[in-house]
């Protein structure tokens, strides 16, 4: 692999650990419930109340008091030979003595407009006024469930809709969560067009909505896409005010003197974590660190290449940063011979299809196509074929695509 320009190229799997080492988690905040989705729990939710908070209606029935039969109120208190209707958890009013469910009951209207109810046999389903449940039978004892402070989720976990719904339930307004960091996307190139056909020597920018979608997969806030003509001047103005987190650059990360992203992140006082990557696609991204602790990544501007980097640096440094878990790659069997890299130490990023094959999962490699984006584009995952190896038969990771 050429060297030329690049300063201590990694290893792909050393690249990628250093992704994932630099990355710490973020300051946990206090999060509204919407917006708090698919962020990291920093702190255990816990009932702000007894559950029950007092004691209810195990079943939709009447709350009664004393002997039947009953005459249905309304009232917050019952006297004897009272009732009064309840739905499930609906707390009971005072006097309770038991609930009795609905299917136990027959209720009677009376001619002056009110409401006789009165008990069933259980066995026969016959009326009995006779019957009466057992003192407390139908009744949720307050905290019966759980105490006021009891772990609902505990931190550490994903914010699903699920545990929205049990934060709302349960009175929750905010939940602390690890706060996601900011992505912004900087598309670097003045010949760069945002619409239509490919036209008098300018072609598309095919990264900026991707990348800034990409960032906003992993769980990232992704800012919208900006785009700068590549000038030493401007593009220094734009990494020094940028108010992210992590900003990613496209373009311009070949060392050359007409590109000048790293020497603007030199000039800025950056360290460098990573600078070349022995891969292909995807040699020369790059990732460093600001001296106030901004990651600027620096994507190649060849679609392909910058993908490799998303896959490589982008989405393991948002998962550490928001405090989430890497997510290990799937093992697979290749059906085809891996293409050769550009040099004998390069490992090689495959697009494959995935299909299972009794108990093993097969990765089949994509072929190229006049459009070479397709084969990423239509993968399940991509292969990481280490040097030396791809052979048909072998089993090589999967990183999947999100």
């Amino acid at each position: 692999m050429s060297t030329y320009g690049l300063e201590g190229v990694l290893a792909w799997s050393q690249a990628l650990h250093v992704a994932v080492t630099s990355g710490r988690p973020l300051p946990a905040i206090a999060a509204r419930l919407d917006e708090a989705a698919s962020s990291i729990l920093a702190k255990d939710l816990t009932l702000l109340t007894d559950d029950p908070s007092a004691d209810c209606a195990q079943w939709e029935g009447y709350a009664i008091c004393a002997e039947g039969p009953w005459i249905e109120v309304t009232d917050s208190r019952l006297r004897p030979g009272e009732c009064r209707f309840l739905s499930t958890s609906e707390p009971i009013p005072d006097h309770t003595d038991a609930v009795i469910a609905t299917a136990g009951v027959e209720a009677r209207k009376a001619a002056d407009g009110s409401v006789i109810v009165i008990a069933l046999d259980p066995l026969t389903g016959v009326i009995d006024e006779t019957v009466r449940p057992t003192l407390g039978d139908g009744i949720v004892k307050q905290a019966a469930r759980a105490t006021i402070g009891s772990t609902l989720v505990e931190q550490g976990r994903l914010v699903t809709p699920a545990v929205l719904a049990l934060a709302a339930a349960t009175g929750h307004d905010t939940v602390e969560i690890i706060r996601p960091p900011v992505v912004g996307t900087l598309v670097l190139g003045r010949t760069l067009l945002s619409q239509g056909l490919p036209r008098d020597g300018r072609i598309r920018d095919a990264l900026g909505d991707a990348v800034a979608a990409f960032a906003g997969a992993q769980g990232a806030r992704s800012n919208p896409p900006m785009r700068a003509p590549d000038t030493a001047k401007l593009l220094l103005e734009h990494i020094d005010d940028a108010n992210v987190d992590i900003l990613i650059t496209t373009g311009s990360t070949a060392p050359t003197p007409d590109n000048h992203v790293r020497q603007v992140l030199s000039d800025l006082g950056a360290r460098w974590l990573i600078d070349g990557v022995a891969s292909a696609p995807g040699t020369q991204m790059l990732l460093a660190k600001l001296p106030d602790g901004r990651f600027v990544v620096g994507l190649p501007g060849d679609p392909t290449s910058a993908l490799a980097g998303l896959i490589t640096i982008v989405a393991p440094l948002i998962r550490a940063m928001r405090g989430a878990a890497q997510v290990p790659p799937t093992n697979a069997v290749l059906v085809d011979q891996a293409p050769l890299g550009d040099y004998e130490d390069d490992t090689r990023l495959v697009p494959v299809a995935l299909e299972k094959s009794g108990a093993n999962t097969v990765a089949k490699i994509l072929a190229p196509s006049t459009a070479h984006l397709a084969g990423w584009a239509n993968a399940d995952g991509i292969a990481v074929v280490a040097p030396g190896s791809g052979a048909p038969g072998s089993v090589v990771p999967v990183i999947a695509l999100q």
